[in-house]
């Protein structure tokens, strides 16, 4: 699809993320930098403690299409976006969940240590 459009395979975004360690809450925001003349998405994460050791996530997207022109068009390239941030939503949540267990754990065998 990016091809279609004259980009390549990479895609460019600006993320941003925020981590407070005095209440533990890990926030991402990022949009797409890529092909930003014909389609934005626009996404937030939101980690948080929960009782019992869990975490709490959120996550959302907005996805628009700017090609008013050609309504038909701007339908399916969104509708093909969305189906491209869900298949990769779960990877991410995946991966940074893993970050966090990785931290959390080498955080406990320091406190053994201690």
């Amino acid at each position: 699809m990016f091809t279609l459009f004259g980009g390549s395979e990479d895609a460019f975004v600006r993320e941003i993320s925020f981590i407070d360690p005095a209440t533990q809450n890990a926030s991402i925001t990022s949009v797409n930098l890529s092909l930003s003349q014909f389609a934005t998405c626009y996404e937030r994460i939101q980690y948080s403690p929960m009782s019992n050791l869990r975490t709490h996530f959120s996550q959302t997207a907005e996805v628009q299409a700017r090609m008013a022109l050609w309504r038909t068009a701007a339908d399916g390239l969104e509708k093909w976006l969305v189906q491209r941030f869900e298949q990769n939503a779960h990877l991410g949540k995946l991966g940074f969940t893993d970050v966090l267990r990785t931290l959390w754990e080498e955080r406990q065998m320091q406190q053994a240590h201690s």
